[in-house]
This record gives structure tokens, C-alpha cells and sequence, in this order.
């Protein structure tokens, strides 16, 4: 098995475990490279020590990113089919693009 380093000059270079923790020059630019010691499997956290470290969890502190909705206010409006924008529901004619614009239930009386 090897260690990998990258050198000071951006080098990557894969040394033997033998070389841990010593340090070495780069057979490349000759820059001086400090060799890693490796680390084991039981020195890298898990599930168990992650939780142990942020603690339990707290329904009461969750935070949701969902705003709340939004209270509409004003008159109805609608969208215009030919240039989207947002406009009064009972206007016929958009006032941007002078699209006209009808819904069946506009002309029932």
C-alpha cells in the first residue's frame, strides 16, 4: 500500500507506507515533501461520533428553509398569454403588449 502526497509545487507523488512521517525531497523539482502518517479506519469518524459531537436532536430547534406563504393582496389578477406579465383579471387589452385578451366567462352575462 502507498501514501499519496502532493508536493509544495503540486506534484502528486505515492510514496511507501514505510516513509510515514518522514520527509523527503520531490524526485521532480527536488522541493522538500513531509510524508503523512495514514490514517486508520477507527481514527475517521462515524455516524456514532458525528452524533456524539452535535448531540441529540431537538424537534424544537429545527429550522424548516420553507417560507411562509405569501398573503395575496390587492385585486385578482391574471397573466398575459402573449408577453406574461402579471395584470388586473378584469382588464381585456394588456396594457404592455395591447394583446386582447378574453375568457369565455367574459362575455356571459
Amino acid at each position: 500500500m502507498s501514501i499519496r502526497v502532493v508536493c509544495p509545487n503540486g506534484h502528486v507523488l505515492n510514496v511507501k507506507d514505510s516513509l510515514a512521517g518522514k520527509t523527503g525531497l520531490c524526485p521532480t523539482c527536488k522541493a522538500r515533501v513531509q510524508v503523512p502518517q495514514p490514517t486508520s479506519p477507527e481514527s475517521e469518524l462515524n455516524e456514532d461520533a458525528i452524533l456524539g459531537i452535535i448531540g441529540p436532536f431537538d424537534p424544537a430547534q429545527a429550522v424548516t428553509d420553507t417560507p411562509a406563504p405569501a398573503v395575496a393582496s390587492g385585486p385578482p389578477k391574471k397573466i398575459c398569454a402573449k408577453c406574461y406579465r402579471e395584470i388586473l383579471a378584469e382588464t381585456h387589452i394588456c396594457p404592455y403588449c395591447h394583446y386582447y385578451i378574453a375568457e369565455l366567462k367574459d362575455f356571459a352575462t
